[in-house]
Order: C-alpha cells, then structure tokens, then sequence
C-alpha cells in the first residue's frame, strides 16, 4: 500500500525548509517564520483534544484532533477519495495551525465535542462539510438534499475520510485575492504539485471561481490542467471531467462565500453521476 500520509509530510517538510530559507532575511528578527506555514493534507480522524491558550489551561482555544494512524489505510480504501483545494488559512495575522487536526466545533466551548454541533456561524465549515455531506451521499440513483440537518453534516465530516490542501501555504487574513494566490501558486508549483499528484484523488472541489479569471475561471482548476490531468467541462459550469483518469473537478465558489450555491453544486453531481455511473462504480 502506498504511504500517502509520509509522503505527503516528506513534501510538506522539504517546503517548510524552502519557504523559511526564502523568507528568513525579510523577518530577520522572527524565531520561528515556520510557524506562519501551514501544513494539511489528509484530516486526522483519531481522538479529539482540547487546545489552550495558556499554561494554566483556563483560557480554553478550541477543540482539535489528533491522527489516529489509520489515515492512510481509509485513504487508499476510500470509495471515492475527495480533496478540498481551498485558498489559504486565515490566521487574521497569527500563527498556522494544522489544517489536519481541524474539527468544525463550535471554538469557545469545553463541552464533550461529541455534544458539541457544528460551528455553523464560520461560513467557510459550514460550506464545507455541507458540500462534502452532499457529496458524499449523493449516488447515481439518489441526490441529497438540502434538507438535512447541521448535526448529520457533522457527522459525516467525523466519519468519512477526505483531505484540504492550501495552494498558499503561508498564512493570510480575511482576503487572499487572485493576484496574491495566483503568485503563491507559481512561486511553489513544484511542491504543490507533488502535494496534490502524491495523494491522487478522485474528486477535487476547487474553491476558488471567480469571473475575473480566464479559462475555467478558477486558479486551482486551471493548475491542475496544467500537471497532467485534463479537465473538460461536462456539467454547466460546475463539473469539469477528465475522462481518460476517470476524476472530475468541482468549480466551485470560495467555501467562505455566502451565497454558496449548495443546491447549483449538488445538482450537477448528481445529473454528472447519472451519465457517468461508472464514476463511482469503476472503483
């Protein structure tokens, strides 16, 4: 069985070293410039723990989670295997924390997280495990609705297998605009590519359309045609469909945009997974 999990921190390593070599004379007097990289890759799905904000462990952060070592065998035997290419972590002017560990709870709470709902006022997990809720249950004979509830969207997330990569790797605040993430793509195309390639996924929900960008109007999309796989248009604007490696793009809006169009996103999975059943089926 392929070691996706080591070979994902093998490339993360490499380009820690690279980005602080890069940028340590630009913060001469920083201690620790790794500490504004962020890493990710596949979501840790061991035990869940409490993260403070200071040694006395009164002033309580939020709720993270640990791996569990079985990432890379749920990985590999994965029905489909769905990657999450988001912007960059929005840290408002702080330090990374691994994308990995993410929870999705509500942040300020030290209730048991298996009591816990979903942090629904963050727009950006909101979208994100009801898109991959979505995903996830929608079949060739039977699409999800929008009718479920924040709780059964969690659950999902805790229970299915999937990976988030940053295209920027260095932290950011509240906007990463197109120049900005278009400039971290090409600064780094080698280590993301290797990032993205090494965990060969079968779905990749490519958070970044805008109007303003050409070809397929998302930067992410657009990358990914140019490391070797050839994604077509097949459903409207939201599915794009490399047909000869048999894995679709989803072109969709930024997971943090509040008009996310579930239901425009969810439909053309499901109309793409009528005419293409083989899809989920060739597995």
């Amino acid at each position: 069985m392929k070691d996706y999990v080591g070979e994902n921190q093998r490339i993360l390593d490499e380009w820690r070293a690279d980005y602080i070599a890069r940028n340590q004379h630009l913060y001469p007097n920083c201690p620790d410039l790794g500490a504004y990289f962020t890493p990710d890759g596949i979501m840790f799905k061991g035990i869940f723990e409490p993260l403070y904000n200071d040694e006395e462990k009164k002033a309580f952060w939020r709720w993270a989670r640990k791996s569990s070592g079985e990432e890379n065998q749920l990985w590999a035997n994965a029905p489909l295997r769905i990657l999450y290419l988001t912007k960059d972590q929005n840290t408002d002017g702080c330090v990374s924390w691994d994308v990995r560990s993410e929870t999705f709870r509500y942040p300020d709470s030290q209730l048991c997280p298996k009591d816990m709902y979903l942090y629904s006022q963050n727009t950006f997990y909101r979208n994100l495990v009801y898109s991959l809720y979505g995903i996830c249950a929608t079949t060739p004979e039977q699409k999800k609705e929008y009718t479920f509830t924040n709780q059964e969207a969690l659950n999902c997330a805790d229970e299915n297998i999937f990976a988030r990569i940053n295209c920027k790797k260095e932290v950011g605040e509240a906007r990463c605009s197109n120049n900005l993430l278009d400039a971290a793509i090409r600064k780094d195309s080698n280590f993301l590519k290797e990032q993205i390639t090494n965990l060969d996924a079968d779905i990749f929900v490519c958070c970044g359309y805008s109007e303003t960008v050409n070809e397929t109007g998302n930067l992410m999309l657009n990358f990914l045609n140019t490391i070797g796989y050839n994604f077509e248009k097949e459903i409207e604007d939201w599915i794009y469909y490399d047909k000869d490696k048999n894995k679709i793009a989803i072109n969709s809006y930024h997971l943090s945009y509040l008009s996310f169009n579930y239901d425009g996103m969810i439909n053309a999975y499901y109309e793409f997974l009528k005419e293409h059943p083989e899809f989920v089926k060739h597995r």
